[in-house]
């Protein structure tokens, strides 16, 4: 294994003992969606070449209207340039009102995904044309306009790497700090302090700073047995205005016709110079430390394999989860031998398992789960104190029924003309699981308890309704709340898991 050097520029080069952990990817990404200032264009351009003079693939997520406007400039050298990196989605129009977070603040589940794919649908499919692309790689929200509707509607707009949605975009309205994750079926880089960073394009003592924030992150990752993914980003249009460009237009809700929009100011060219000087010497700087690799947003699904899909759980891994659930009586993302079940995983595949016991066959050692959504709704309140064989038999199978045909769990689940809710059941089938591996069958008048409702434990990643998270953005309103957005999101964490690395990087 190679020495890594750290750079220390204070006391000078100072060689770091040699490093044992995993490898460490880089993905560098960019929002590219300035559609007013033709100088965009340019910066766009010019960094893409960059990059790919110094065989550095990045990720560019690209908004709708910019890739028309660049369609009806001519500018099919800018497209040229950016193709030759990875493409991605980056809403339709961005900033003009009403943003993502602005229409989906009072829908639900589902209603929130038809909305998502009717406005975001038509931008995603011109910037797969534009580009010449079948797919997009991956979708970030602009500014702080998170919603889980529109991880949840990626598939139905073309944005897939490799057949599996991806989501890369910086924020904290959900996340494991700094971890890849798997949410409703997507593969999210998102919330990735302390491995997130930045070099400011425009300060001349900025460069070393970032050189050296850089290196600790990858010393530090290097560090852990499993490495890790260092997540940057950047806008074309930093590197040529004096303000951002939605900043001038629709700042705190403001919405002027077309006609009135403005161009944003432009710095003079020997500024612009510096600011792409400073970041050829960082990327220069990042690509010569040992043992990192840079990555797209397409990668992604190689890197972070979820084993759980490919290899299925074994009828022992369900009674270890349901030997946890019972101990806990709280509801949690667990890991057994490299595979991650998330808490939709582990409702679902005790229900594929129950439903075998209950028809005497035999529990398989490669059961696995489907991309399910969480509750479309609250659960309800609960009367019921235990169950009966029987009426589990008949609940069970009204359950698999209703997870094949609407794709999520069940915001409610009838015992007769009475209603639990999934956690409930969820408790239910884990007593099951363990009252049959300990006789081998259930005795039909065996009774189990409901019990009071379990701990949600995974919704603490989640974060709270605070004024300033979705308010902050310049282009919502100051007082912008946004707390059913954030409701759908904890029913949702039911599909949170943490994202598992392959062990090593293949050259």
């Amino acid at each position: 294994m190679k020495t890594l050097l750290c750079a220390a520029f204070i006391l000078g080069l100072i060689v770091v003992p040699e490093l044992t952990g995993g490898p460490v990817s880089v993905i560098l990404w960019f929002d590219t969606e300035d559609y007013l200032l033709p100088a965009s264009d340019d910066a766009a351009k010019r960094l893409a070449l960059l990059l790919s003079e110094r065989g550095i693939r990045a990720t560019f997520k690209v908004v709708g209207e910019k890739a028309r406007v660049l369609e009806k400039r001519g500018r099919t050298d800018v497209i040229e340039a950016l193709r030759k990196h990875d493409i991605a989605f980056h809403s339709d129009f961005h900033s003009v009102h009403p943003t993502p977070s602005e229409y989906l603040a009072d829908c639900g589940l589902l209603d929130g995904i038809s909305e998502f794919v009717r406005r975001e649908g038509p931008g995603a499919q011109d910037v797969r044309r534009i580009f010449g692309v079948d797919s997009l790689s991956c979708y970030g929200q602009p500014g702080s306009s998170w919603a889980s509707q529109a991880i949840a509607g990626l598939k139905q707009i073309g944005v897939t790497a490799k057949g599996t949605p991806c989501y890369v975009d910086d924020g904290s309205h959900i996340g494991l700090k700094g971890i890849p994750f798997w949410y409703e079926g997507a593969l999210v880089v998102y919330d990735m302090l302390p491995n997130r960073t930045r070099m400011e394009l425009h300060d001349p003592a900025a460069v070393e700073r970032g050189k050296q924030e850089v290196t600790a992150i990858a010393e530090r990752l290097r560090r852990d047995r499993d490495g890790g993914l260092i997540s940057i980003f950047y806008h074309p249009c930093e590197w040529v205005h004096r303000e951002f460009w939605d900043g001038v237009n629709f700042a705190r809700g403001k919405n002027p016709p077309r006609e009135e929009w403005k161009a944003p100011g432009q710095l003079p060219p020997e500024k612009t110079d510096a600011a792409f000087e400073r970041f050829g010497a960082y990327v220069d700087h990042i690509k010569s430390l040992p043992d990192i690799h840079f990555v797209t947003a397409r990668d992604l699904p190689e890197q972070y394999p979820d084993l759980l899909r490919t290899q299925g759980a074994a009828a022992k891994d369900l009674t270890e989860l349901a030997r946890r659930l019972t101990s806990t009586n709280a509801i949690y993302f667990q890991s057994i031998g490299g595979k991650k079940f998330s808490a939709a995983d582990q409702f679902e595949l005790f229900t594929m398992a129950l439903v075998r016991v209950v028809a005497k066959e035999p529990v398989p050692d490669n059961l696995k789960p489907t991309d399910l959504l969480g509750p479309d709704a609250m659960p309800p309140t609960n009367s019921i104190e235990e169950i009966s064989w029987s009426a589990f038999q008949r609940t069970l199978r009204d359950v698999q029924s209703f997870l094949k045909s609407e794709h999520r769990i069940p915001s409610r689940i009838f015992i007769g003309a009475e209603a639990i809710s999934p956690a409930q059941f969820l408790m239910v089938m884990a007593r099951a699981i363990e009252r049959f591996d300990r006789r081998d069958s259930i005795d039909p008048g065996a009774k189990f308890v409901v019990g009071g409702e379990p701990s949600l434990s995974f919704t603490r990643h989640v974060a709270a309704d605070t004024p300033g998270l979705f308010g902050g953005w310049i282009i919502h309103r100051a007082d912008f709340r946004a707390p059913k957005i954030l409701e759908v999101a904890r029913l949702q964490a039911w599909t949170l898991k943490p994202a598992l690395r392959k062990a090593a990087l293949s050259e």
